[in-house]
């Protein structure tokens, strides 16, 4: 797996986040008059004023809610670009309820440079990293130490594999053994590749430590090692589990927020609460009042789907290929994308909220299990994501809906928006179908309008 490479301070991990803005221009249609006698009844006793300032309140929001629509569609072809560094190798942990884990890794032209292998029957390749792993290994033993306050402890390698990046980094995992229970703290005593390169520099990043609310993380460093900096001292823990939970919560918003496909499956769902289907055809709802039950009841049934399956994937009890739980996450937004230009389901929005919401589920503990947080304080953990999943949820719909509320009687509303979003969510959610099923890269971006391309990096 790819990574940015780290920087000193701290730096927020995560998914590379699109930083370029643009202007999206099209062309709107004009205010329609809403099609039926009531409205038509209700703006005749309104006065002219009060017609004139919603007007100009709507007029804007039009362009606001297209550029969103634009965006969401945009970050879908949007990947993280992530690279290591020639002249620096990295040291990472992963410290759980009562073990330590970690990896080493080190750019393997850096290596042969430094100790002058390269053209030699010596060097070490990705080709024959497997035969010369066990130099590679002594080398590392011989220059890393690690210690808690009771003694060293030792270094016991479990694999190693090769990352292609910049002609090859090895990778080397261990087990830290002679541990009872996590130490408080731990001692490093790092010197690779300082003695014979002194522009060298080596990071310390914990990739995990649910005591300190730190998970997945791949550029937040923690200590940089140097010719004057060799030996460092870093605490592990932190009192009590508040801050631990108080990250999965974080984790679990930033997944539904960073998590494109289960947006557009929200927002497949939303554009029509504020619309009732009557004669074939999308009518405003009269109230917000009705509008509000019914989104409450979407998002709390898809809630409740996703937490079921979340829970027995989580425990083992239910365990589906993560390929398949991706193809049909991908699928549902076509599905509920359908409904907007036909009535698939005639009313019963449940059927998809509940059905696909299950898969949904399978998807968030897939994301978990890949973090390594299900393999401790599991019930903490469950709940604390899920809580942040609902906060993500909640913060989406109430940007989103008082916006579809003021624009429902509006006839572009109905005649562009839900056409042109449900056509754009078919189109990318079947290329990840594709992609999901057969494992390859479709040119997604290209099927964009070329307004939102032009602002892609």
């Amino acid at each position: 797996m790819s990574r940015r490479p780290p920087e000193d301070g701290n730096i927020e991990d995560g998914h590379t986040k699109m930083t370029k803005s643009g202007r999206v221009k099209s062309t709107m249609m004009r205010l329609e008059e809403p099609a039926t006698t009531g409205a038509s009844e209700t703006r005749k006793s309104n006065p002219p004023g009060l017609q004139q300032s919603t007007t100009r309140l709507i007029r804007p929001l039009r362009g606001v809610l297209l550029a969103a629509l634009w965006v969401i569609f945009a970050l879908t072809s949007v990947k993280a670009a992530h690279a290591h560094n020639i002249g620096e190798s990295y040291l990472y942990l992963q410290v759980y309820q009562d073990t330590v884990t970690g990896r080493f890794e080190v750019a393997l032209s850096d290596f042969n440079h430094a100790l002058e292998l390269t053209g030699t029957e010596l060097e070490i390749t990705p080709a024959n990293l497997d035969q010369k792993i066990g130099f590679l290994q002594d080398y590392y033993l011989q220059h890393v130490r690690i210690s808690q306050p009771q003694g060293p402890l030792s270094i016991d390698f479990t694999e190693h594999r090769v990352l292609d990046a910049n002609g090859g980094y090895a990778l080397l995992s261990f087990d830290l053994g002679g541990l009872q229970g996590v130490p408080k703290t731990l001692t490093f005593d790092y010197s690779v590749l300082l003695d014979e390169e002194p522009d060298h520099r080596g990071f310390l990043l914990v990739e995990h430590n649910w005591a300190t609310g730190t998970f997945a993380n791949e550029n937040r460093i923690s200590a940089v090692f140097g010719p004057d900096s060799r030996r460092q001292e870093f605490d592990l823990t932190t009192t009590g589990r508040l801050k631990g939970f108080l990250a999965v919560v974080r984790l679990g918003i930033e997944h539904i927020w960073e998590g494109v496909d289960h947006i557009l499956f929200l927002v497949a769902l939303l554009l029509p609460a504020v619309l009732r289907r009557e004669d074939g055809k999308w009518q405003p709802v009269e109230r917000f009042t009705p509008a509000l039950v019914n989104v409450v009841k979407i998002v709390t049934a898809f809630t409740v789907a996703h937490s079921v399956t979340l829970s027995l994937a989580s425990l083992g009890v239910v365990d589906l290929p993560g390929r398949l739980v991706e193809v049909i996450i991908a699928g549902s937004i076509a599905i509920a994308a359908a409904d907007l230009l036909f009535p698939v389901f005639r009313g019963r929005v449940w059927l998809i909220v509940v059905g696909f919401g299950l898969f949904h589920g399978f998807g968030f503990a897939g994301a978990l299990s890949e973090m390594g947080i299900l393999r401790e304080h599991l019930g903490l953990s469950l709940l604390a994501f899920n809580l942040g999943v609902e906060i993500g949820q909640i913060v989406i719909v109430a940007a989103l809906v008082p916006i579809l509320f003021l624009l429902r009687r509006q006839g572009f509303y109905r005649k562009l928006v839900l056409p042109v979003a449900a056509v754009l969510m078919i189109l990318v959610s079947s290329a990840w179908v594709i992609e999901r099923a057969f494992d390859v890269d479709l040119p997604i971006r290209e099927l964009l309008p070329s307004a939102v391309q032009k602002v892609i990096p």
